[in-house]
């Protein structure tokens, strides 16, 4: 019984790549990509892969407590901006990169977690707001250029095989150690469940956020390493810029949730994100890159939407075709 439950974990957890791997590969062939599941596909997928992880993870932690956190890709933004001309100004400094990567995104996170706690303010208020001011504050400095390490292959060894490992091998480590192994990570439920009944029952709350804000900021330290070494960010010269490109990373988070059941959210989001780099990789091989991301972008609503139907209603389907065969016997 324990091997068929085991098994069953194993197939349940790896059910959706395989398949959304299986079925890019016959799309590839068919147009005549036949270098869809080659070793130099994966060694550029396994960057995007990468950044995908560790972004999901930052946007999934806070949204495992309850909260919608907006400000992560300006958080992001900023500090890559920040990290990325102090290195260049200190001889290509790799190792100061990514202290200021690090340091930066948590010292923000921090930021919003006590105007949160002591402002009283909503959440999404909160976020969207420093959202703003932070993006409004990569406009301010360096004269609004941004960051531009295209060329530059001292600062941007992160964005390659198999140095992106790194930071996704200490964000995964960073997101188990406080799901499992803290007492924040493991009253986050309770938060997300019931604000109010967990505060009541001696659960403190103002300490949970300040410390998964930590957290979250590491993590998005880690992806900042990864974000920043791809080459090239301009100023956020419009409002919510940097909103709708993080948040293309939580559909993995909903994934994790739901194949969660058989393996852990932790696991659950890197398969999600595995399954959606996948997908987006092979419409972008199939069709040109734009018409691959606006077709991506429609088959990820669409998937996420089925996804979520089947893992809230699989129950009552599998019900209602139970059901079928025994009033046909009957009739």
């Amino acid at each position: 019984m324990k091997r068929k439950t085991t098994l069953g974990r194993i197939i349940g957890t790896l059910a959706l790549p395989v398949a959304m791997y299986l079925i890019m590969m016959v799309l590839c062939y068919s147009n005549g990509k036949m270098y869809f599941g080659t070793w130099n596909m994966w060694r550029t997928l396994i960057v995007d892969i990468a950044l995908s992880i560790t972004c999901a993870m930052g946007i999934g932690l806070q949204f495992k407590c309850g909260r919608f956190d907006f400000s992560g890709g300006a958080i992001m933004l900023l500090t890559s901006i920040v990290a990325g001309n102090v290195a260049l100004s200190m001889d290509n400094s790799v190792a100061a990169m990514v202290v200021l990567c690090i340091a930066g995104c948590v010292i923000l996170s921090v930021l919003v977690a006590v105007f949160y706690v002591f402002g009283r303010v909503p959440v999404v208020i909160t976020t969207i707001g420093f959202a703003m001011l932070y993006e409004s504050v990569t406009c301010l400095i360096y004269g609004s250029r941004g960051i531009n390490i295209v060329s530059n292959m001292t600062l941007r060894i992160f964005s390659t095989y198999p140095y992106a490992l790194i930071p996704l091998a200490l964000a995964i480590a960073i997101y188990a150690f406080y799901s499992y192994c803290t007492v924040s990570g493991k009253q986050a439920q309770l938060l997300a469940n019931n604000q109010q009944a967990a505060v009541n029952i001696g659960i403190r709350e103002k300490q949970n956020v300040i410390i998964s804000y930590v957290f979250s900021g590491l993590i998005f330290g880690c992806a900042t390493i990864i974000y920043m070494a791809n080459g090239m960010h301009r100023a956020a010269t419009t409002s919510m810029a940097t909103v709708g490109e993080l948040f293309s990373n939580i559909l993995p988070v909903f994934i994790g949730l739901i194949v969660g059941v058989f393996c852990g959210d932790t696991i659950g989001t890197i398969v999600g994100s595995l399954t959606l780099c996948l997908m987006s990789y092979g419409l972008k091989a199939v069709f040109s890159d734009e018409l691959g991301a606006a077709i991506s972008t429609i088959c990820m609503g669409v998937f996420i939407l089925v996804i979520n139907v089947i893992g809230s209603q699989g129950g009552n389907i599998v019900k209602l075709f139970r059901r079928k065969p025994k009033e046909e016997q009957g009739a």
